[in-house]
């Protein structure tokens, strides 16, 4: 059994865990649902200065959402790109998500900041730009999405897979080895909309509305759950 070091970087509020359970119970349960019982499970809180000694302790990794931001100066996200320099060089396999997907790239020579234009909520349309084994280019997704800095700069290598209006690069891939979401297709429709509640005030009333009235159609998270799924497995290829 290969094993998946889960990166977990901010926890849910006592309340959604009550009803939802824990972070790192959002990420199992996404891949046991498409490939149960390939993994054995790590878990490390970055959060709380928990780190993994060496890349070789797992065969692949996940890093998490967080309410932090890659651009702050706190010790534990500094130690996070330090580490995330070290699963690089080694040619690990990452996934990140969301604030994981801005921390790779910070980590990585690229520039995240606060979004001008306010936050991204939703299943907002990411235009494919780029073959990546399902997803072909001219296809447009939809993931449940819950953000507002971005990636303004990608770090070098990287290549732009999904892209749109709101968000230039909302996928990106570097190699065979890195591929980064700004999306949380981990998310169910539930937690997301317990969340903006939470949100709402610093999201604004309109953004949190506009993303409810949407919820519950349909989307595209079983395919790329799929997709993360097999990149992590290492049976996505060119």
């Amino acid at each position: 059994m290969k094993r998946l070091g889960l990166l977990i970087c901010d926890e849910h509020d006592d309340e959604f865990i009550a009803k939802y359970g824990t972070y790192d119970r959002d990420f199992i349960d996404m891949l046991e649902a498409v490939m149960p019982g390939y993994w054995e499970y790590r878990i490390w809180h970055c959060q709380n200065h928990e780190l993994p000694l060496s890349p070789s302790e797992c065969d692949a990794w996940i890093i998490s959402g967080s309410r932090a931001a890659a651009y702050d100066k706190d010790t534990w996200v500094e130690s996070l790109k330090q580490f995330v320099q070290q699963l690089d060089h080694a040619g690990a396999s990452v996934l990140g998500i969301c604030f994981g997907h801005q921390l790779i790239h910070s980590a990585l020579g690229g520039d995240v900041e606060k979004y001008y234009d306010g936050w991204g909520l939703g299943a907002y349309p990411v235009s494919i730009v780029e073959d990546l084994a399902s997803l072909k280019a001219s296809d447009t997704i939809r993931v449940l999405a819950m953000h507002q800095d971005q990636v303004i700069t990608c770090a070098p290598h990287f290549s732009v897979i999904g892209t749109s209006h709101f968000c230039q690069h909302a996928i990106t891939l570097k190699g065979h080895s890195i591929l980064t979401f700004q999306a949380h297709p981990e998310f169910t429709d539930e937690l997301f909309a317990s969340i903006c509640s939470r949100i709402r005030p610093k999201a604004g009333e309109q953004r949190v509305d506009s993303a409810l009235v949407e919820l519950g159609k349909p989307d595209d998270r079983i395919q790329i759950r799929q997709l993360v799924a097999d990149f992590l497995a290492g049976e996505v290829h060119d």
